[in-house]
């Protein structure tokens, strides 16, 4: 056998590697097939593309016009077959539908959570907002005005009703309201402040108002009392009373007490008798003459000569005889006793109409003090109140 050129052609060696088959040309899109390389080019025959086969699967015909086969889904061209994890699909198998339970696994129970997935929660909510389920205020939500507080209610009319129709008598009890109404208010956040503030304002103007009246209660009590001692305030006291009492009938009703009694006046007094008391009846019965030298109360000072007869009514404030009369028995008093009602006064003593019809037409003019035990007499001008301890 020969080497040179031109001889028989050379024996091949069955030891060599095969040449590789020819390649088709790449497509330019760029999946082309790729030369395998180590075990896979030892065991794969020349010509042929390998391609991954799932478990149980039939290898692919090589493709007549050199293009690759299909690569699977999730695999690179021309990177190697990626081993499959713990429950990872396999290659081959229908690739799972979303939400839909993975072979080999347990089904979910309806509404429970799956073994492992996070469950449902949520965010806690950010500072200052109203808690889960709480209604903040908003726009559209009417706003609910809180009830207002009994005790201002009450505080407010006890202290008006006390202050118009009890003189103030129940100030201190719509004050005390008001202020425990107020307390209440800060603890409850009621409303009625402002029916609370009235009620201790007007309370306290009614204590004021009812401090008042019984100041001046105590101011008269304490007059009469310190006029009591003298029976010369007793005396006016009781000729107010008896005045009030004629003036009663004014409006013309005929009233008993009003007319005259049946009297005869007493005849043996003449001017210048000191009597020991005031006389309160018509006819002068009820007092007695004295010596002005010891202590009396009473002096007649004249005799006045009546033109007519007084009325029946007692309490005509137009029977001109009376007035007539009255006048005269005044300036004849003032002329002895100048500024005389300063320490008495005077009264006059008429007789009855029936016997002023019969003949007797003189009255009696009688001064008497307002203190008991003058001495003197007055016409004949030694008269020393008992008050002023002097002459007049």
């Amino acid at each position: 056998m020969s080497n040179e050129p031109g001889g028989p052609a050379p024996v091949p060696d069955p030891y060599a590697a095969p040449d590789p088959a020819p390649t088709s040309p790449e497509p330019p899109s760029g999946y082309g097939s790729v030369p395998p390389s180590g075990y896979e080019a030892v065991r794969t025959p020349v010509g042929e593309t390998t391609q991954p086969l799932p478990y149980g699967g039939t290898p692919a015909a090589p493709s007549p016009y050199g293009a690759p086969a299909s690569t699977p889904y999730g695999q690179q061209p021309g990177t190697a077959e990626p081993t499959p994890g713990y429950g990872a699909p396999q290659y081959g198998a229908p690739a799972p539908q979303y939400g839909a339970p993975q072979y080999g696994a347990p089904a979910p129970q309806y509404g429970a959570p799956q073994y492992g997935a996070p469950g449902y929660q949520q965010a806690p909510p950010p500072y200052g907002a109203p808690p889960y389920g709480a209604q903040p205020y908003g726009y559209g939500q009417q706003y609910v005005t809180p009830p207002t507080e009994g005790l201002a209610i009450a505080s407010f009319v006890t202290s008006t009703v006390g202050l118009l129709f009890l003189g103030g008598l129940s100030g201190p009890v719509g004050l005390g309201l008001g202020i425990a109404a107020l307390r209440r208010i800060a603890v409850s956040g009621k409303a009625g402040r402002g029916w609370a503030i009235a009620g201790i304002v007007i309370g306290a103007v009614g204590i004021l108002w009812l401090l008042a009246i019984i100041a001046y209660i105590v101011f008269i009590v304490a007059l009469i009392g310190g006029s009591a001692g003298s029976s010369g305030f007793w005396e006016q006291v009781q000729e107010g009373i008896e005045e009030g009492s004629e003036q009663g009938s004014d409006d013309g009703s005929t009233d008993t007490d009003a007319q005259l009694p049946d009297y005869t006046l007493r005849t043996d007094l003449t001017a210048g008798s000191c009597l020991t008391t005031y006389s309160w009846e018509y006819d002068m019965a009820d007092t007695e003459p004295v010596d002005c030298a010891v202590p009396h109360e009473a002096e007649v000072v004249g005799l006045i000569t009546m033109t007519a007869p007084v009325s029946m009514d007692s309490t005509d404030t137009f029977d001109s005889a009376y007035n007539d009369a009255w006048d005269e028995c005044d300036q004849l008093t003032e002329g002895l006793l100048p500024d005389y009602f300063s320490n008495g006064s005077i009264e006059l003593y008429y007789p009855h109409p029936d016997d002023f019809a019969a003949g007797s037409t003189s009255a009696y003019c009688v001064y008497y003090g307002d203190e008991p035990g003058m001495t003197g007499s007055a016409t004949a001008g030694t008269l020393q109140p008992a008050a002023a301890g002097t002459s007049s």
